[in-house]
């Protein structure tokens, strides 16, 4: 079951669920889940495996020693499901990050499209900062595995949020996946060198690492608090009333 990054198994899954006669007008026939079944289906074509029982749990994909848990939203909600699996299975978490993306508005009610863009920021694995840390407490055990997924999407949100377009607090109503741009496998600590940015001094703030990284004032903090969790990082002193930071020599 473990395999490395396949462009064109990815797209054969998504054209597996998604559908080669898939129209944007049929959005509203979709689920919200279009982004983890393609997942899904990406990492075990047989679904003989899929949705498994383990213990009080169904793992989405099982097959003998070896569990998948794909997670879109946040990965602190798998904290009881690694508690439970990693003693007795190699449990590899997967993480979808948005690379490119389309948005695509809808109306609640009807579904049709009313308007689209390519949102201009692309997404990198730095993004993935917040959920990393949400566990952090399980990185580096010999039985986990995060792999990271850069995929290409278009997002489709209900224009039923608030203020004037109804944009602002909108509900995502579905992603569907269009190509997997990249992934990154984190297996061990040493693998976490890979989220060090580059174009950093010997020592640096937290300012600084989040303007390397070109991430919001909740994703850096958090990712640099991961590397130095894993060994990559460290925290040297203080400059005024900000920590001091250095890459740690390996």
């Amino acid at each position: 079951m473990e395999r490395g990054m396949d462009k064109e198994r990815f797209l054969r899954a998504c054209s597996s669920v998604v559908g080669i006669g898939y129209a944007r007008e049929s959005i509203g026939l979709l689920a919200e889940k279009t982004m983890h079944a393609v997942i899904k289906e990406y990492m075990e074509e047989d679904h003989r495996f899929h949705e498994v029982r383990v213990g009080p749990f169904y793992a989405d994909i099982c097959r003998g020693d070896e569990i998948v848990e794909i997670q879109t939203r946040s990965l602190g909600r798998l904290r009881k499901k690694l508690d439970a699996f990693l003693p007795s299975y190699h449990v590899t978490v997967i993480y979808p990050i948005p690379a490119a993306k389309h948005l695509f508005w809808m109306d609640p009610q009807s579904g049709e499209i009313l308007s689209g863009r390519r949102v201009s920021k692309k997404g990198s694995f730095y993004d993935a900062g917040r959920e990393l840390w949400a566990i952090s407490s399980y990185l580096g055990h010999p039985n986990l595995t995060v792999r990271l997924l850069l995929i290409d999407m278009e997002e489709y949100r209900l224009q039923n949020g608030y203020g004037k377009d109804k944009k602002r607090g909108s509900e995502r109503y579905d992603r569907i996946p269009v190509a997997l741009s990249d992934e990154l496998v984190l297996d061990c600590p040493e693998d976490f060198e890979a989220l060090f940015p580059m174009g950093l001094g010997e020592e640096f703030t937290v300012r600084e690492f989040r303007k390397a990284v070109k991430g919001g004032p909740r994703t850096a903090p958090a990712l640099l608090s991961v590397l130095v969790r894993m060994g990559i990082a460290e925290k040297t002193g203080a400059c005024g009333r900000a920590f001091l930071y250095r890459r740690k020599s390996q």
